[in-house]
């Protein structure tokens, strides 16, 4: 069944599955090993460096390696990826996007807003620009997470199977205060990455670098639930029952951002019909619209001086 620009299908007729998965912790705890040893074909972005120690181990399989630190390089390669053009040298499509190291992209977006905020504070003061008195403002933060919320965006679904994401641990502080004296004092781990990364996956495991080696699930959705439960510990990786859990063949989806723009395009084909709709009631056609419009001084349609533009279009029809 047919409805708007989507299909409404009832759920048992869905065949078809994806799995996001998130591996975090400390160095040495298999992370990408992980990515490479159990899931199929995969597409690795190494963004740490770190798979070169694995190319050429018996127990690892060929895969595609896109070394890059650059988040609108990645979003290149995983829109190809959607239009089935990366591919292995036998033909077969990837099955496995893996992304070794988060962190590192969270870290280089920190920094290029920081940059952002040092540029403007440049070019707004002169010869007066302190660059140790340069404060990030809501706007810098905006602009440096953007590239990474259209990778979110586009990790929804990249028509593969498997999404696979690794970031680095980092302590948690806190000030306690004892005595009168206050320090901080280390609470615990969690991950380092851009906030709101754990939402983006059906599942995410700690990896310890332990002896003996374990994992441990920390968040986990819906069905995946019954078979691995929260807190769940593990001394192997399960990556049979996790492989399975993906179906079917996966198609790629619009990303949000695609998605938003295409609003904003019918919001303004829906406001000029509107206006035009106001000119005809009084009166005008498009074109009398129209030359209401430049008359007033619009050189084109502005959907925020729609007040501006009401007004044009009734006192030129008076």
């Amino acid at each position: 069944m047919r409805y708007a620009r989507g299909e409404i299908r009832l759920s048992s007729e869905i065949q078809s599955r994806g799995l996001k998965v998130l591996l975090w912790g400390p160095t040495a705890s298999r992370k990408t090993e992980t990515i490479l040893r159990h899931f199929p074909r995969v597409l690795l972005i190494d963004c740490e460096g770190n798979s070169d120690q694995c190319i050429n181990m018996p127990e690892v399989p060929p895969f595609l390696q896109l070394k890059t630190k650059d988040v609108y390089e990645i979003n290149e390669i995983l829109d190809k990826v959607a239009a089935g053009e990366v591919l292995f040298p036998d033909g077969s499509p990837v099955e496995t996007v893996g992304i070794d190291g988060f962190s590192v992209l969270w870290s280089v977006r920190q920094e290029a807003g920081s940059l952002t905020a040092e540029h403007r504070a440049q070019r707004e003061r002169g010869r007066n620009y302190d660059p140790d008195k340069v404060h990030m403002t809501q706007y810098d933060w905006v602009i440096a997470k953007r590239p990474l919320k259209r990778l979110y965006a586009r990790l929804n679904n990249p028509g593969v199977k498997y999404v696979v994401l690794t970031a680095r641990e980092k302590d948690l502080w806190e000030e306690v205060t004892q005595g009168g004296k206050t320090e901080l004092k280390k609470t615990g781990v969690t991950m380092d990455a851009m906030r709101g990364i754990d939402y983006e996956v059906n599942i995410a495991f700690q990896m310890f670098n332990d002896i003996p080696w374990k994992c441990q699930v920390v968040k986990v959705q819906g069905a995946l639930g019954t078979e691995f439960p929260l807190q769940s510990v593990y001394s192997e990786f399960p990556y049979e029952n996790l492989l399975a859990y993906a179906t079917g063949n996966i198609e790629a989806t619009q990303d949000e951002i695609d998605v938003a723009e295409s609003n904003v395009e019918a919001e303004e084909v829906r406001t000029q019909a509107e206006l035009i709709a106001i000119g005809r009631q009084h009166g005008l056609d498009a074109r009398g619209v129209a030359n209401a419009l430049k008359d007033a001084g619009f050189e084109s349609f502005d959907a925020s001086s729609w007040s501006e533009m009401v007004e044009a279009v009734i006192t030129a029809a008076a």
